[in-house]
């Protein structure tokens, strides 16, 4: 009997596919203190994996590599994810590499993308060591696996001469008989490979691990790869090795500790019902000396909604429970479709370079539902109350995240616009500076993680849990330091979503 353990079984996809790290850059923060609780994005918290350590002789040719470099503009200082790859798109033959070391002697296996699901990151897809190539594209999960494979996945060189160190992290499932082969192997030439292997068969369950890069940091040229091996006999009823969810981080170094100012907001009522909400005191138009941090525990106090569509009707509470194992929330819902809202503090950012985070989580969604973000808007001091004021948020960025369920799928995709006015209704007009990218699958009550990146030379990068999405070049508005959190109807009558944390520093 096939024991197929954690994986759930779909139809075939017939992929030829390979497996590359691709540098993409993701966001930086800091926090204060003599050590950083969470400089950048640092690897996850999982064990190394471990092994036997192997050298293996296999070169690559210059015909054959897929050359990949860090984005320009890169960030000064911290850990950064440059590459994330969860296969929910399949994967591109002009950035991974997969190869049969044998040739077609014994039959043509490389690796390729499967519908196999990984209930560690939640996907459906993953890369299957033996699902692509001239015979394994059309080798059903229940073959089990052939005698002779020797298949690799690679990608590089990436540049990584300026990294003072740099780790692997990945999730995979390896089910095979003693003496086959599981590796994950690095080099500094593309031709001799060090790493570690497990030939004990494995567990047959996804596990997370991590592999250290440290030894290679500051190296110009630098390949990675994940093989598979097995020997003359192979297994009618196991199913080799698949890897998903893989991120590359590197530590660039020069670490900053900035002033951090903690903003301690009063006890408030818990709701703020209003559709038209009354003229309540405005906060001084003077930037805070810092950094601004708010984690909604006690309280929503300066929060208010500041802009909405003509006609929205929206609410404010302060939620006190738990979720998710977050205390304190701001929970903001518009009762009305074709609506939204802007909801502020009014307090001025730092001048760019800036980092925002925020924590958000949509409640019981429907199909585009969205929340988001407006910054580098402006206040002149003036009152600045919804619907609309000209003192106020006249002109932002605008950055939705928009919940998409369809066709068995749940993701979320991201839009960035730059709004320089607002028509009759109250809707926002202006040009569209990043056009609708998925972020990634989600489920209904997941919290998730937005950081949008400004430099001082108007790059403005938008991350999603910790995966970079895209940039845009925009400097019009980024002098501008006032901010606030959204929610956004369609054709739904209603949403809420829960703001956990906000950071921008």
């Amino acid at each position: 009997m096939k024991s197929h353990n954690l994986l759930r079984r779909r139809a075939a996809i017939p992929v030829i596919g390979a497996f590359v790290l691709f540098a993409v850059l993701a966001a930086v923060w800091l926090r204060a203190g003599q050590t950083a609780a969470r400089a950048g994005n640092p690897p996850p918290d999982q064990p190394q994996f471990d092994g036997l350590a192997v050298v293996e002789s296999f070169p690559v040719t210059a015909g054959d590599a897929r050359p990949a470099s860090l984005p320009a503009g890169r960030l000064a200082s911290g850990w950064e994810v440059i590459f994330s790859e969860d296969w929910e798109e399949g994967f591109d033959d002009d950035v991974w590499l997969t190869l049969d070391r044998n040739g077609a002697l014994n039959g043509e296996f490389k690796w390729g993308v499967r519908e196999i699901a990984n209930p560690l990151g939640g996907g459906e897809q993953s890369a299957w060591s033996i699902g692509g190539g001239q015979d394994g594209q059309n080798h059903g999960l229940d073959d089990g696996y052939p005698a002779n494979v020797d298949s690799w996945l690679i990608y590089g060189p990436v540049n990584m001469s300026l990294a003072y160190d740099a780790e692997l992290s990945f999730n995979y499932w390896f089910q095979a008989d003693a003496g086959d082969e599981f590796s994950v192997l690095v080099s500094s030439d593309g031709v001799i490979w060090e790493g570690k292997q497990t030939d004990d068969g494995g567990t047959g369950e996804w596990l997370g691990r991590n592999y250290s890069l440290e030894s290679y940091a500051g190296q110009p040229a630098v390949y990675f790869a994940f093989r598979f091996a097995s020997n003359e006999n192979g297994d009618p009823n196991k199913m080799a090795a698949f890897v998903d969810d893989i991120e590359l981080r590197a530590d660039f170094g020069n670490k900053q500790y900035l002033p951090h100012i903690q903003v301690q907001p009063s006890a408030t009522p818990s709701a703020t019902p209003t559709a038209t909400p009354t003229a309540t005191p405005t906060p001084t138009a003077t930037p805070p000396s810092g950094d601004f941090r708010e984690d909604f525990t006690t309280g929503i106090s300066g929060w208010e909604g500041r802009r909405t569509r003509n006609g929205t009707t929206y609410f404010l509470n302060h939620r006190n429970d738990s979720d998710g194992g977050r205390q304190g929330q701001l929970e903001v819902i518009v009762s009305n479709s074709e609506g939204f809202v802007i909801v502020s503090p009014l307090v001025a950012a730092k001048a760019p370079p800036y980092n925002i985070e925020f924590h958000a989580k949509l409640k019981e969604p429907e199909d585009r539902d969205m929340y988001g973000l407006a910054f580098g808007g402006d206040w002149n001091g003036g009152a600045c109350n919804a619907p609309s004021s000209p003192n106020c948020f006249t002109r932002y960025y605008e950055l939705r995240v928009q919940y998409r369920d369809f066709g068995g799928q749940r993701f979320q995709e991201i839009k960035l616009k730059r709004i320089d006015s607002h028509d009759a209704s109250g809707e926002p007009v202006g040009p569209t500076l990043i056009d609708w990218k998925k972020g990634g699958n989600i489920l209904p009550d997941d919290w998730v993680e937005i950081d949008v990146n400004v430099t001082a030379g108007g790059t403005i990068r938008v991350i999603w849990n910790g995966k970079f999405i895209a940039e845009a070049q925009d400097s019009t508005l980024i002098a501008q330091p006032y901010f606030g959190l959204m929610l956004i109807t369609k054709e739904n009558d209603a949403a809420r979503v829960k703001y956990d944390y906000i950071k921008i520093d």
